[in-house]
């Protein structure tokens, strides 16, 4: 018979978790002690203590192949210790104060490693897998020797970095990243000993992205930029492959529509395809256009694509005729001549009028007139004679390359 007290105890003091047996004939349960450790290495412990007197403790070991107890060890004193001790039930008696005392616990060394992997890799998911493998508990009812498994219940846990993804022991993952990923593998058993594992993802897809820049000042006047307007484009895509990327620039969007609108088959909305990491376009005629990037990335089986879209339009607006608003012909060498600034035309016709509406000077230009020009419209000469300082009025008639016809008026300051 086991007789407990408040002074005499079988304990467990460096064990990790502990819970009750389950028999299913002895109608008194003893404690189980779990002890995390590495596999093939023992360290469970049980101590047995007196109620202060010295005793003797006379350990015995469960032998379930006979169903008794067999003599493990004797040790004399107020307390015994016994330790490094393989899975299994363990009982101490004593006599401590002219009664008898026994106790009896189980002790399971409880390891546990994890592998992960990477399977099943596409261009849309891919899957982490782990294995585990573990201690196995089990223990005896002490009367009828029938066996009882003890559950590992497991618990899984992945990480990308501190983010929890998922608690399965496997699972497909779909947000595929662009880059080489680490990810974290951390499981526990029921006793909480834990085991981690790390798998490297080697990504097989691409990441589409660019932007774009061009060295061309936009016109203050109008917001936009002028065609022909040459652009750089950026591209900032991430795991490509160098020789395939496909740059697709779109007409401009209202010739699309307008071509739509009576169109009864399928209207091709690509002006030029263009490759390259970082290719130069320039835009003739004036509009609002849209780009596409795929990405690609060659792999042993499949290749992989990303698309990336501007998240607006590139606008190349019309012909542009830009008149300083002051000039002054004195001959100190600065600001002596009107310069009219010009981008995208074909012709120009620039008339000065005095204050009572009469041409008092005018300037044609026609053909092709390079980008950014400047046009050295006005001496400040009438009849070859110096104008007279004061309020001149300007009226402009210019055809853009795009055959955009510009008129504007306005007036300019002639100091001297």
């Amino acid at each position: 018979m086991t007789h407990h007290s408040n002074a005499q105890q079988l304990t467990a003091p460096a064990s990790d978790f502990s819970e009750s047996t389950s028999y299913p004939v002895t109608p008194n349960n003893d404690m189980i002690y779990y002890f995390c450790t590495q596999q093939g290495q023992q360290i469970a412990e049980l101590q047995a203590e007196s109620a202060g007197g010295v005793v003797t403790f006379n350990w015995t070991k469960y032998n379930s192949s006979t169903g008794t107890f067999d003599a493990y060890s004797t040790e004399s004193g107020t307390s015994s210790v016994i330790q490094n001790l393989a899975d299994g039930c363990y009982q101490v008696s004593f006599t401590d104060g002219g009664t008898n005392y026994s106790f009896r616990a189980w002790v399971f060394n409880s390891w546990l490693q994890a592998t992960a992997a990477v399977s099943a890799s596409t261009c849309t998911s891919f899957q982490l897998e782990s294995t585990v493998t573990g201690s196995t508990f089990a223990y005896y009812d002490i009367t009828s020797n029938q066996q009882v498994t003890v559950a590992s219940n497991n618990t899984y846990a992945w990480y990308d970095g501190d983010v929890r993804l998922s608690t399965q022991p496997a699972f497909t993952m779909y947000d595929v990243p662009a880059q080489n990923t680490d990810y974290r593998l951390e499981v526990a058993n029921r006793a909480g000993c834990s085991a981690t594992a790390t798998v490297t993802y080697q990504s097989v897809v691409p990441k589409a992205k660019f932007s774009w820049t061009t060295t061309q000042e936009s016109d203050p006047q109008y917001s936009n930029y002028q065609a022909p307007l040459e652009v750089q484009f950026n591209n900032e895509s991430v795991n490509a492959d160098d020789d395939k990327y496909e740059w697709f620039l779109f007409k401009d969007i209202t010739a699309i529509r307008e071509e739509a609108s009576t169109a009864t088959q399928p209207v091709d909305s690509i002006m030029e395809t263009l490759t390259g990491v970082n290719p130069v376009y320039t835009y003739e005629n004036s509009g609002r256009y849209m780009v596409k990037l795929v990405a690609a990335k060659e792999n042993p089986n499949f290749t992989c694509r990303d698309t990336f879209y501007l998240s607006d339009y590139i606008v190349a607006d019309t012909a542009l005729v830009l008149v300083p608003p002051v000039f002054t012909p004195n001959g100190d060498g600065m600001n002596d001549v009107l310069k009219i600034k010009t981008r995208s035309l074909e012709s120009l016709d620039f008339q000065i009028l005095n204050r009572w509406g009469r041409t008092v000077h005018h300037y044609k230009k026609s053909g092709y007139i390079p980008a950014d020009s400047e046009l050295a419209a006005w001496d400040g000469k009438i009849g070859g004679k110096p104008a007279s300082a004061g309020v001149y009025f300007y009226v402009v008639d210019a055809k853009g390359r795009d055959g955009t016809r510009r008129r504007r008026k306005g007036f300019i300051h002639l100091l001297r």
